[in-house]
């Protein structure tokens, strides 16, 4: 298969794309999808935005990053502060770059993508650290992170109005290539 090409993403442009691409990978219900769309529109609109996305030859979206350096009050960052405080992490809010979304297609994983993206993502974020959300059990995804220099912040916890625990990880910036 052709290598996918990197190329920034538009992600006011390409939401449709993005969801269709989340859902594939994680099975979401229409109405979740449709939740996801409504949150990738809003995290359009995030100063400091950064978005990368995988495109093969006819520019389907076959996975994206993003992410956004922390904002205080934030949904997210209000549901993992008390978790980071408790695990003696707090200060990791302060100065770090969330990256919120990374997502490859089923057909296109175990590829590098994943690996690209994030690298790509993070390499253009101007905070010295980067902090994301992952579920908790131990999953391809969290292996790759893993890889790529992030610890365990937080013991695992539930987000408000969510079954899936999840753990907090960080990584000092720049990532390793």
């Amino acid at each position: 298969m052709t290598p996918a090409r990197i190329a920034p993403l538009d992600l006011s442009d390409r939401v449709t794309d993005a969801v269709a691409v989340m859902a594939a990978a994680f099975g979401l219900s229409t109405r979740d999808s449709r939740e996801r769309g409504v949150i990738f529109d809003r995290h359009a609109q995030r100063p400091g935005l950064v978005a990368y996305g995988a495109f093969d030859t006819g520019d389907r979206l076959t996975g994206f990053c993003y992410g956004f350096p922390g904002q205080d009050g934030g949904w997210w960052a209000n549901q993992i502060e008390p978790h980071l405080a408790a695990a003696g992490h707090a200060d990791w809010l302060r100065d770090a770059f969330e990256l919120t979304e990374l997502h490859v297609h089923p057909d296109h994983q175990r590829r590098g993508l994943g690996r690209t993206l994030i690298t790509t993502v993070c390499g253009e974020a101007t905070e010295p650290r980067v902090l994301l959300s992952a579920k908790a059990g131990e999953t391809p995804a969290r292996h790759l992170y893993r890889t790529l220099g992030f610890v365990d912040l937080t013991g695992p916890f539930r987000f408000v109005g969510f079954d899936t625990p999840y753990r907090v990880m960080g990584a000092s910036l720049p990532l390793p290539g």
